[in-house]
């Protein structure tokens, strides 16, 4: 991969949402003290070229330049090019492809090294991490993907991201039922206005799933084991005891 390739094949987009086609949220396993430093990356080559400071957090977003996803594979490992292959649409083809090709990129801007010696370990529940051996345990990443749109976060310490496409779902009120926390499920119920309440569930649904993916347990941990408030900017106002407390940890979501 050479430098810029990623703007060369990517287009980055900044913010995500839009015109509310598409809802983001982030989590960062902080600490109670302090905020951190939330970039929102403009291209590729507004990532400093070293690893995040513990504050940091830098956000990239893309959209597709071409729908030609072919084009994304040779820049991808055999494993990711493999499981790129085996999707059934090529819109799920561009958007796992353009998720991994960012964060190849990224990785080797922050670590100033090739991709291809950038070196990975996977976690109990599947969420992969860089190989401390090689690279220490400074530097953490997540990515997310979804139709049109991808993600990666960058962070001086443990993060997750997610996005998602907002679409109307027929079983929106029983998919909240069976998954959020009563908290969450009272607080659509008492949200009025159809594009609030698709609004809001993605709101909840995104900053779920970046939770989930910062704690490493992914579904194994449960959307209803936590709740969080319906503040411009969110937070924690219940999880259970293994990832207390609560003011450790910090959330952003897209559109605010």
């Amino acid at each position: 991969m050479t430098t810029h390739t990623l703007d060369l094949l990517v287009r980055t987009v900044a913010p995500p949402a839009v015109e509310n086609r598409h809802a983001a949220a982030w989590a960062l396993d902080f600490g109670t003290e302090g905020a951190p430093q939330v970039n929102v990356l403009s291209n590729e080559s507004a990532l400093p070229p070293r690893p995040p400071r513990p504050d940091e957090l830098y956000l990239w977003f893309g959209e597709p330049m071409s729908p030609d996803w072919d084009q994304l594979l040779i820049h991808l490992r055999d494993a990711e090019r493999s499981q790129a292959t085996r999707l059934r649409r090529p819109a799920d083809r561009w958007s796992f492809s353009a998720a991994h090709l960012g964060l190849h990129a990224l990785l080797a801007r922050a670590l100033d090294c090739p991709p291809c010696e950038i070196a990975f370990k996977c976690g109990a529940h599947g969420k992969p991490f860089l190989d401390p051996a090689r690279h220490g345990t400074g530097v953490h990443f997540n990515i997310s993907h979804t139709d049109g749109l991808v993600a990666v976060a960058l962070a001086g310490r443990p993060v997750g991201v997610d996005v998602e496409r907002v679409r109307e779902l027929e079983d929106m009120q029983a998919v909240a039922d069976s998954v959020f926390a009563t908290e969450t499920i009272s607080a659509l119920a008492n949200t009025f206005g159809r594009a609030a309440r698709r609004a809001s569930f993605f709101r909840f649904w995104t900053l779920g799933e970046a939770f989930i993916k910062v704690t490493g347990e992914g579904l194994t941990q449960g959307l209803e084991t936590f709740a969080f408030s319906t503040n411009r900017v969110p937070c924690l106002t219940r999880v259970s005891g293994a990832w207390s407390p609560k003011g450790r940890w910090r959330f952003g979501a897209f559109p605010a």
